[in-house]
């Protein structure tokens, strides 16, 4: 009996996200907040290229009662499945106002 070994081959995607977290947070929970997510890429074997804090901004319309947000923008390369628990996980998590994933090549 021949034994075979099949290995998977695990493809890497070039994704954008920005997301706005809650203004009402403190200051320095800011920082954790965007490692808790840049953590949750790299260990599920995904690569951060870029992570940019564009600081506190007005919104362009009101979100459940929010008018003011900090902007994040981070560039990473996934699998689609990594990419699809983050964006799960972004949508149950109360700190973060809205969140947007863009396919990038």
């Amino acid at each position: 009996m021949v034994e075979m070994s099949v290995k998977e081959v695990i493809t890497l995607v070039g994704y954008e996200i920005t997301y706005i977290i809650d203004s009402a947070l403190p200051e320095e929970q800011i920082p954790k907040v965007v490692e808790r997510f840049s953590e949750q890429i790299t260990k599920s074997g995904g690569q951060i290229v870029n992570i940019d804090n564009w600081g506190k901004r007005r919104l362009a319309f009101e979100i459940n009662g929010k008018h003011e947000g900090v902007y994040i923008t981070m560039r990473y390369n996934s699998t689609t499945k990594a990419s699809t628990e983050l964006r799960r996980v972004m949508s149950i998590d109360e700190e973060i106002i809205r969140s947007v994933i863009i396919r990038v090549n």
